[in-house]
């Protein structure tokens, strides 16, 4: 295909940035956009693993923490609707924090609309991956007693704060292939080396957090390098 019919599948504003990107130069925008899929398409799995062994991780240090192996349907009163799950505002006021409970809801109800039965094993397959990452924030680790840091074999060497910070941005990156956003791009728009290459570094730490054995099973089927090498080629 030529340019004009990519700007015409494609719209012209969102093509415009990997023109910009390449200086112009179509052929190389054309390139990037496809790698920039392939990018995706390989970061993807790495992702996918690092939820399911997150979310599964948790829920056994939690099963332990609560002596509850239901403890998404018993126990939500101890993290979700406990006093101490707060936040500071933007004007600096201590405020309720109802992110787990309205997940919890939200998820209910939408299993309930489809007739299925809720019970934990459902709640914990359907709940998104920005509730497991939530239990890294400062105030649920407090209220579980250190607990959901029990789900990493290898404790990372990171204050809580750059954990939990490192763990959303593999949520957000997540996100941002999931509705088909680019990735090859920093935060001012530039295709950026750097940022690209961090987010299988950034996957793979998180993976050996969880387990060596794990870090190592995914790099055997990770093919992120060989399309990284690509985009760099343009660059």
């Amino acid at each position: 295909m030529n340019i004009t019919k990519y700007e015409l599948l494609f719209s012209q504003l969102r093509f415009k940035r990997y023109l910009n990107a390449c200086n112009g130069n179509a052929d190389n925008a054309i390139s990037l956009y496809k790698y920039n899929i392939q990018a995706s398409q390989a970061l993807y799995p790495l992702i996918s693993i690092f939820e399911v062994a997150l979310r599964n991780g948790i829920d056994r240090v939690l099963a332990t923490h609560f002596r509850d192996n239901n403890w998404l349907l018993t126990q939500r009163h101890e993290f979700a609707y406990h006093p101490n799950m707060v936040y500071k505002d933007m004007q600096g006021n201590i405020v309720s924090d109802e992110f787990f409970a309205e997940k919890l809801k939200k998820t209910e109800r939408r299993l309930n609309r489809l007739g299925i039965t809720v019970t934990h094993s459902k709640l914990l397959a359907e709940l998104t991956f920005g509730f497991w990452v939530k239990f890294f924030d400062t105030s649920a680790i407090k209220v579980l007693r250190g607990a959901p840091l029990d789900a990493f074999i290898n404790k990372p060497h990171k204050k809580l704060a750059l954990v939990h910070s490192h763990l959303n941005a593999v949520v957000n990156l997540r996100n941002r292939i999931a509705h088909n956003e680019p990735i090859c791009f920093n935060n001012t728009g530039n295709i950026c080396l750097i940022t690209i290459d961090s987010y299988e570094t950034n996957i793979l730490e998180a993976l050996g957090w969880l387990d060596s054995d794990l870090k190592h099973w995914s790099r055997k089927i990770n093919f992120f390098r060989p399309v990284y090498n690509r985009i760099a080629e343009i660059v």
